[in-house]
């Protein structure tokens, strides 16, 4: 009789996201999010200086959304505000879904 391996189910590489903060640059914006676990990460998205904040603000936000709905299954929002005039953060929250709805027959 053949044995199984057990695999251990793998821990996100972050928690979910609470926090952004962009900071304007030459050709790169560079970022850094905040997490609950007290983690976190940093990035930066090359787009020229002359870019729509709403577009630098969406290359920040979507993949990063994107993967807290693949690693926890949570669906997030987000609502900038300036911090700086070169820098704005942006703060996270969980959207509830109503998922019994789309259940019922």
């Amino acid at each position: 009789m053949a044995k199984r391996h057990k695999t251990k189910k793998k821990r996100p590489p972050f928690g979910i996201p609470r926090e952004i903060i962009l900071l304007s640059g030459q050709d790169v914006w560079p970022y850094t999010f905040i997490a609950d676990d007290s983690g976190g990460g940093c990035g930066k998205v090359a787009m020229p200086t002359d870019t729509a904040l709403e577009d630098v603000q969406a290359a920040v936000f979507t993949p990063l959304a994107d993967l807290t709905r693949t690693f926890h299954g949570v669906e997030i929002g987000i609502v900038w505000s300036p911090l700086t005039p070169d820098s704005w953060v942006g703060r996270i929250s969980s959207i509830t879904t109503d998922r019994a709805d789309s259940q019922q027959i």
